[in-house]
């Protein structure tokens, strides 16, 4: 079987990675599909990863541990890594975040 070539792929951006269903990364225009929801022994290491990431952070009140989340790097390029750090740049006014800083 030969190889596709790569111009011959469909490229797609955010705005259509939101329509679509079920689990999916979309890389450089490209859609992967994600397999289903992972097993519990997954979900447990990737809690206590949570958990070691939120104690670690615990006094930066702009940085938040996450599961996973949608990431949009850019208009072509959207993945769901299982846990990430996010320090949030924006404050809504009148927030209890907002009152912290």
């Amino acid at each position: 079987m030969k190889n596709i070539k790569i111009d011959y792929i469909p490229r797609y951006t955010y705005n259509d990675y939101v329509t679509w269903e079920g689990r999916w990364e979309l890389i450089e225009g490209i859609p992967y599909a994600m397999t289903p929801l992972p097993i519990i022994e997954h979900q447990e290491v990737s809690k206590n990863i949570l958990l070691q990431l939120s104690e670690l952070l615990k006094d930066c009140i702009k940085c938040k541990a996450l599961l996973p989340v949608d990431w949009k790097i850019d208009n072509n390029t959207v993945l769901q890594p299982d846990n990430s750090v996010s320090m949030i740049m924006a404050v809504i006014k009148n927030s209890k975040m907002l009152r912290k800083m």
